[in-house]
């Protein structure tokens, strides 16, 4: 088997490299990223790094994924490269860059998956931004099928969208093996600043201050989110590639429950012993920002029956993954979150 991964040096797409190279030892995987592998990548991959072949190159170069030798090969291809930005300076700065990237990379990655005549299966990387404020009537958990109305509509969203639906035209045309994925809130290892990424979420910001010993403040502390770990993630992308079935066209990857800012706080002290935090007073600038008012939709919990009733698949607890994080970070990097 050989995998393609684009955006194989990131954060969530690293994770997809060294499980599926963990899990298949007979597999080698093609990654592609703009940045070579940082010595972190280098670290986080040393046990498969005989079985990996990294290329260097812009997703928006519509000539790039040709160049990769032994096309006739690849047997799955995860279409996972994306421009993750900071609201504000960062999408005004770089808003053509996000739009090619977010939405003409996935264009190149379809354009050569079609032309592969082994391809088994395709996994098309979307994000919970795509979904709308509003979620079931019933207040449960936030399905695939309907909601999808990005709000705020920024970039990112806008684009993802964008992507999703390119693809889910592409698989109709060509009858290519496709799904598209969803994730939640995603935290864990290798999350650190890359070309692609300048967002820091709250347990990159929490963890990172617990075990400098730095206290934290949270505003809007009753605001909630769906954690998940990146290795989970991860987890699952390498499950329905390998599937020899699957139901449906889209999937949501989650924890499937909702997690106040305020006990992920009390999760992060409970693994950094001596770690401390507290409620931002009024006007105060926050390490944190939650947003009380927003319970449902892309903010609150997503539903996983798809994905665990087609594959073999749960999330680890909340508190266990903060725990792995914690000990990775303190392995692996300094402890210090995005600035």
């Amino acid at each position: 088997m050989r995998l393609l991964v684009t955006g194989g040096t990131g954060f969530v797409m690293s994770h997809v490299v060294r499980t599926w190279l963990e899990r298949h030892p007979s597999a080698s995987v093609v990654s592609v990223d703009v940045a070579p592998p940082d010595s972190l990548a280098e670290r986080f991959f040393e046990l498969v790094r005989e079985r990996l072949t990294v290329v260097t190159g812009d997703v928006r170069d519509p000539h790039l994924l040709g160049t990769i030798p032994g096309k006739e090969s690849m047997t799955h291809v995860v279409c996972g490269a994306a421009m993750t930005p900071t609201i504000g300076t960062t999408e005004k700065s770089r808003a053509a860059t996000i739009a090619g990237v977010n939405i003409m990379g996935p264009v190149h990655c379809l354009e050569f998956a079609r032309t592969l005549p082994r391809l088994k299966r395709m996994v098309h990387v979307s994000t919970g931004s795509v979904y709308g404020d509003d979620g079931p009537e019933d207040g449960g958990p936030l399905p695939e099928d309907g909601h999808v109305r990005p709000f705020p509509a920024t970039l990112y969203p806008i684009t993802k969208l964008s992507g999703e639906m390119l693809a889910g035209r592409w698989r109709a045309m060509f009858g290519l093996p496709l799904h598209i994925v969803r994730l939640a809130s995603v935290y864990g290892p290798m999350d650190r600043p890359t070309p692609g990424r300048d967002y820091a979420c709250a347990p990159h910001v929490m963890v990172h201050k617990a075990l400098r010993g730095v206290p934290w403040s949270v505003a809007g502390g009753e605001g909630v989110g769906d954690f998940i770990h990146a290795g989970d993630v991860a987890g699952a992308i390498c499950e329905l590639l390998a599937a020899p079935v699957l139901r449906h066209d889209v999937y949501n990857i989650a924890s499937g429950e909702t997690t106040t800012l305020d006990a992920l706080a009390r999760l992060v002290c409970s693994v950094v012993p001596g770690a401390t935090w507290h409620e931002a007073a009024p006007g105060d600038d926050a390490d944190v920002v939650g947003s009380p008012s927003r319970k449902t939709g892309a903010w609150g919990a997503y539903d996983i029956t798809r994905l665990t009733s087609d594959v073999r698949w749960r999330p680890r607890p909340l508190h266990q993954g903060l725990a792995n994080y914690a000990t990775w970070i303190t392995d692996n990097e300094a402890t210090r979150p995005h600035s």
